[in-house]
């Protein structure tokens, strides 16, 4: 019913839209250089209504497809969990910033807290912090952010750092760990909500109860390699994967969705020097082979270029997320990336909330831990201020983020979709 209704208003909007670029002064279009000086336009539904709404009124809005009376007029008496999910799934489809049930609502001072373990993270002790911050910037509300360092991911180091937490009147955290840290802090069963945008819920050990105040927000691997699986899944395949957790994980993964895996071999880059002769040698095992490339963009660009330079042409190169950044198309040659098919979890945003955070050395668009980050900072800022603007789309379902995935061919200068 919803898209119905969006079809015919899109229509009206754009007449709209076509006027205001009439009369729009010249300095409307910003360079791209600068941010515009234009404030982004921001939807409000008021309430002209004098009469009452019940929550059976409110039903007979939504049957009747009369979206922004429903909106309009739920409020703290006649709202239900169902008539809320309703109206939160309208939100995030319309992108409304205020209506009449949240403007009733006074804001509080947010409080957020980052833990992490810097030696553990490495660079995105630095990245998260930005990610945080830039949304908090962009949402321009009063808050109170603060950074707990708990220098190792040990169960006598995190429980001092969640006291420590604790102790300075924080209930929420993001905490940027790896999956022996979730393990451990898993173990823990902490007392305060805790996201975790860098693991998966899989990742968690089978045999342990599952924290009900953990929430994970890492991207699946094993659903990405499934869907990638499915493209030409009677061809034989091979796969190369790195060493590491992950590439283990992933390799893991890919013999369990491809039956007719006939080659695997782990590649780094120390063993780059041998490369040209191994591949040389699989030629004939290789071609026309369907060939999962579970490894860093560094590696698998050198198996890439081996592989045009011994001319074998391989019914499709698969990679998942690992590989989903623009600098793979600055150091592959077009023809090296020839039917190659990439898995990504990462939705497109709001175009000026993806460049305010670039100021911050921030990456949306392809880092997808800053994207996770993000997510679980306005999973925590709504609900302490639920009319405040959403940029995402996600939603969490069994204490795990719901990613959607999508198919795209590195191109000449970009990732197109399949």
């Amino acid at each position: 019913m919803l898209k119905k209704y969006l079809k015919r208003s899109l229509k009206n909007l754009c007449i709209l839209l076509m006027v205001s670029a009439l009369i729009l002064p010249p300095f409307a279009n910003a360079s791209g250089k600068y941010l515009s000086p234009l404030p982004v336009p921001d939807m409000e539904v008021l309430n002209i209504e004098s009469q009452r709404c019940s929550s059976g009124c409110l039903k007979d809005f939504l049957a009747k497809e009369q979206i922004f009376s429903f909106v309009a007029n739920i409020n703290e008496e006649n709202q239900n969990k169902e008539l809320i999910e309703e109206l939160d799934k309208i939100l995030a489809q319309l992108e409304v910033s205020q209506i009449p049930y949240f403007l009733g609502m006074k804001k509080s001072l947010f409080h957020i807290a980052l833990l992490f373990p810097r030696k553990a993270i490495g660079r995105y002790s630095s990245t998260t912090m930005n990610t945080i911050l830039s949304y908090l910037l962009a949402q321009k509300g009063r808050f109170n952010f603060e950074v707990f360092d708990s220098h190792s991911e040990s169960l006598e180091d995190l429980q001092a750092t969640l006291d420590k937490i604790y102790s300075k009147g924080h209930r929420q955290i993001i905490a940027i760990l790896t999956q022996e840290g979730a393990n451990n802090l898993n173990a823990m069963n902490p007392s305060v909500s805790v996201f975790i945008p860098s693991v998966h819920k899989s990742q968690i050990l089978a045999d342990s109860k599952k924290s009900e105040n953990l929430i994970f927000g890492g991207i699946s691997y094993q659903a990405q390699i499934q869907k990638l699986s499915k493209i030409h899944p009677n061809v034989n395949a091979a796969s190369f994967y790195d060493s590491g957790t992950i590439g283990t994980l992933m390799q893991q993964y890919t013999q369990v969705e491809n039956k007719n895996l006939k080659y695997s071999k782990s590649f780094s880059l120390k063993q780059s020097a041998e490369l040209p002769k191994q591949i040389k040698s699989l030629r004939g095992v290789l071609q026309g082979t369907r060939i999962f490339l579970n490894t860093p963009i560094a590696n698998s660009s050198i198996i890439l270029s081996q592989l045009t330079y011994n001319n074998i042409r391989p019914d499709g190169v698969y990679s998942t997320q690992i590989n989903y950044n623009p600098s793979l198309l600055s150091i592959t040659q077009e023809r090296d990336r020839r039917n190659m098919y990439i898995a990504n979890s990462i939705s497109p945003l709001d175009s000026l909330f993806v460049e305010q955070a670039k100021l911050l050395d921030v990456d949306l668009e392809y880092d997808w831990i800053n994207y996770a980050t993000a997510f679980g900072i306005e999973y925590f800022y709504l609900k302490n201020s639920p009319g405040a603007k959403r940029y995402f789309k996600e939603r969490i379902r069994d204490n795990q983020v719901q990613y959607s995935i999508e198919i795209l061919t590195p191109a000449n200068n970009r990732f197109a979709p399949l």
